[in-house]
């Protein structure tokens, strides 16, 4: 919502204040829904290869979650090229280990 609310109308000196208003509102919920659309694509990436590892593995260890992170990474960054692709992998790896480490906790 943040990154909508600072985007400036292009005619912004003829706009009153209840049309910048109403456009700032627009981008905040295009933005929104645009990110929201992004988490649920990446949450259902991610999920649906961690249970299907799992079930490949029989086991519930962090093992699965690296492996989920990696081509779940990998996946998300596979249009830009095979270096981003594995830079990709590899901090969605690390960073679902770190997340899992952190929540098992609790």
């Amino acid at each position: 919502m943040l990154l909508g609310a600072l985007d400036n109308p292009p005619h912004l000196d003829t706009m009153t204040a209840k049309e910048q208003f109403i456009y700032t509102a627009r981008q905040m919920g295009s933005r929104s829904l645009s990110t929201a659309k992004a988490f649920a694509i990446m949450g259902a990436i991610f999920s649906g290869t961690e249970c299907m590892v799992e079930k490949a593995r029989a086991k519930h260890d962090l093992a699965n979650t690296a492996i989920a992170g990696c081509i779940t990474g990998g996946a998300i960054s596979a249009r830009a090229g095979p270096k981003a692709s594995c830079f990709g992998c590899a901090g969605f790896a690390a960073f679902s280990v770190l997340i899992e480490k952190v929540m098992s906790g609790h």
